[in-house]
């Protein structure tokens, strides 16, 4: 099962010997199910510990040299703090291409269209491969994850406007004394947000997310058997999710020209190993992402008959985001699948104790049957 054989390797980080090793692996298994498969290359940073770097390092430096009194100085403060709001309300931030620079992959398989008297339409499976660093932010209750992020970037304004004020000829000693107030948090947060990764580096992502890569293929292949002849069906294996979404960012914005307009749906699976199934309702961090689209309706009203009444549930997730989150900017319909427990939370995930042997394997089947009933539905409805 590759479940065991993406398990066996220590870590998935993207742009490592060890993704690449992935990539193989699941090219391999695609190869099988007679998909035509490519491998999408893409430029990204190692981890999300560079970015966090970047913007920290950015920010903490435009606030030392506010009293040069160029008008520069505040500007660089600005710049720095619009690219961490991007960047953590999950929208694309020119940071991620920021030096240092490595290449990861998406892996791409595909069922195209055989025949069909109506317009093609665009069915699209999806699930991360990579693997988080270890952080030590996941090591208590994921719930405050939101709320410590919305006040760090209001905290980033704040020191902006005060620097600004500064920066233009306010003598006030406080303004002083807050400006390196505000530095001495914001390293302390970068230290926080990344001391595990020097501690522990990669997790080795059974349930995140091994898992949904695993029920995403097997969706694919009971799919593909007898799919409609009027569906081109896909699937990508996206690496560098961990980084803020970024194959998914990078495969949408390379094809979402080329698909049919209305005709096009997808289904995200992401950590299934723990937890009751779970369909996403609402992400976002100060920006809320609401799922209302074709998918995940379809979802909801499977949800009311069994077998999907008892063994799935709806919820949302606010701690970071999921690769979903391109398609719901797009106006793409798409289903967010996940298992989270009855705090809502994602047990283990980001730790070192995301290891095979406390996966769950019921919450990954479950969402196999219903995206499996989904894209039936949708194969339909399109």
């Amino acid at each position: 099962m590759i479940l065991k054989d993406l398990t066996r390797l220590p870590h998935r980080g993207a742009t490592t010997p060890c993704e690449r090793e992935a990539a193989e692996l699941i090219s391999q298994r695609l190869l099988e199910m007679d998909a035509e498969v490519r491998l999408e290359p893409f430029r990204t940073p190692k981890t999300y510990v560079t970015v966090v770097y970047w913007l920290i390092g950015g920010l903490v430096l435009g606030l030392l040299l506010i009293r040069v009194g160029a008008w520069w100085t505040p500007a660089l403060v600005w710049t720095y703090v619009v690219l961490a709001w991007l960047y953590f309300n999950w929208r694309y931030s020119p940071v991620v291409r920021f030096p240092v620079q490595h290449t990861a992959h998406n892996v791409v398989g595909r069922w195209p269209a055989t025949a069909g008297e109506g317009p093609i339409k665009k069915l699209i499976l999806m699930a991360h491969y990579d693997t988080a660093p270890v952080s030590a932010l996941y090591g208590s209750s994921q719930r405050t994850f939101r709320g410590s992020l919305i006040f760090s970037l209001f905290l980033m304004l704040l020191a902006a406007i005060l620097g600004t004020i500064e920066a233009f000829g306010a003598g006030w000693p406080w303004l002083t004394y807050a400006r390196y107030g505000f530095i001495a948090y914001f390293l302390l947060q970068a230290v926080t947000g990344t001391i595990g990764y020097y501690l522990h580096g990669f997790t080795n992502g059974a349930s995140d997310n091994a898992t949904g890569v695993v029920a995403a293929l097997e969706t694919a292949d009971r799919l593909r058997q007898d799919k409609p002849a009027d569906v081109d069906l896909e699937i990508v294996l996206t690496s560098a999710e961990e980084l803020g979404m970024l194959g998914a960012y990078y495969y949408v914005e390379a094809h979402r020209k080329q698909w049919p307009v209305g005709k096009t749906a997808a289904i995200n699976f992401d950590t299934l190993g723990a937890g009751k199934l779970t369909i996403i309702e609402q992400t976002g961090t100060l920006e809320v992402l609401r799922y209302n689209n074709l998918a995940t309706d379809t979802a909801r009203q499977l949800l009311q008959k069994e077998p999907f009444k008892a063994t799935a549930k709806l919820g949302r997730w606010h701690t970071a985001d999921f690769d979903s989150a391109w398609f719901v900017r797009q106006n793409i319909p798409i289903l967010c699948l996940c298992a989270l427990d009855e705090k809502g939370e994602m047990p283990r995930i980001h730790r070192p104790e995301d290891t095979l042997d406390r996966v769950d394997l019921a919450p990954m089947y479950q969402a196999v049957a219903l995206a499996e009933a989904v894209f039936r539905r949708l194969s339909v409805a399109l």
